[in-house]
């Protein structure tokens, strides 16, 4: 018994270290679960050693050994100061690939919406006001019906509040989707799905509109050069949300508040990875999709600039991490 106990007591010794070098993120799920077993094991076991009157050394270390797994668990300190550059360069890229299945429930959730709101409206157009502002679907249609490319739909907006303040307003109100999506998990995840389903209607309706004036490519252009940068960081914050509406929902063996604590660590970091996509939308945005002249007045060159956007954020997240980590030989991360 002795020796089996001695070895989760090193069990636990080893994940401390690990968070205490790397944080908790490096951790994978079944290790997050594994220590915190270990620790309330510990603390039964430091009682039972006080109340047993047992000698003073293994109480001392039982003591030592509890306050430092509660440390790593409640105080995440980790990281001492704050590192930018870590953080965006290996925390975030890694986190996202950790926990990548929340992300994928929100992208599906969003496709679904866009689907079934784009089946409505194709069968019946006047779906189109009843899934998305009147107002709005009326100025889609009105410029589906005309002869305008895809840069001019933005371009009257754009000239009228100049590039700046139409990226700023851009990025304030794509941030403000994406903090609801964020937030809202703490609804058990309720308020973090409406968000997407709400979007994805949307979506699914400025498409089908399109496709019943015969501009589908046109409407895709439309949004393709910001968008695919958009969406992305959309769908991230709200697999965010649904980290933390998860914790709460199914928390396994931990108690709610350390799940809770634990996802919150994690979503934190994948909300603040969405910042600089945001900037970057918005700009693209504001300077690049209201062009209509030159390259930019054909859909091709608008599609492709959102497809090069999407694939170099892809290598960011699935690779970014990886040029760092060798740079420094003692860190290993988990997939």
């Amino acid at each position: 018994m002795m020796n089996e106990r001695s070895e989760r007591w090193q069990r636990l010794t080893e994940l401390i270290d690990q968070v205490r070098s790397r944080g908790l993120v490096s951790l994978r799920a079944k290790e997050l679960d594994e220590l915190a077993t270990l620790y309330r094991q510990a603390t039964t076991a430091l009682a039972r050693a006080r109340t047993a009157n047992q000698d003073q050394d293994t109480i001392n270390y039982l003591n030592q050994l509890v306050g430092r797994a509660h440390g790593c668990i409640y105080s995440s300190r980790a990281q001492p100061r704050l590192r930018l550059g870590y953080l965006f360069g290996v925390e975030i890229p890694r986190t996202f690939r950790q926990n990548l299945g929340y992300v994928a429930v929100a992208f599906a959730v969003s496709v679904a919406a866009a689907t079934f709101a784009y089946s409505m409206v194709s069968v019946d157009y006047r779906w189109a006001a009843t899934l998305m502002w009147e107002p709005f679907a009326e100025a889609i249609s009105e410029f589906a019906q005309s002869d305008k490319s895809a840069g001019e739909y933005f371009a009257d907006v754009a000239q009228g509040l100049g590039g700046g303040n139409f990226s700023a307003l851009l990025m304030s109100n794509n941030i403000q989707v994406a903090l609801k999506a964020f937030a809202l998990g703490v609804s058990l995840g309720l308020g973090t799905l409406y968000v997407l389903v709400v979007n994805g209607l949307m979506l699914g309706t400025f498409l089908a509109i399109g496709a019943h004036h015969g501009r589908l490519i046109d409407l895709i252009a439309v949004v393709m050069p910001h968008g695919a940068l958009e969406l992305s960081a959309v769908f991230i914050a709200a697999g965010a949300g649904l980290m933390i509406g998860h914790s709460l929902v199914a928390p396994g063996d931990m108690f709610r508040r350390d799940a809770l604590q634990i996802a919150a660590a994690k979503a934190i970091k994948l909300a603040i990875g969405t910042i600089p996509m945001f900037v970057l939308a918005a700009v693209i945005e504001a300077f690049l999709s209201p062009q209509y002249r030159g390259l930019f007045e054909h859909n091709g060159p608008r599609i492709l600039v959102g497809l090069l956007t999407l694939a170099l954020l892809a290598l960011y997240l699935f690779f970014g991490d990886r040029l760092l980590v060798r740079s420094q030989p003692s860190t290993r991360h988990h997939d």
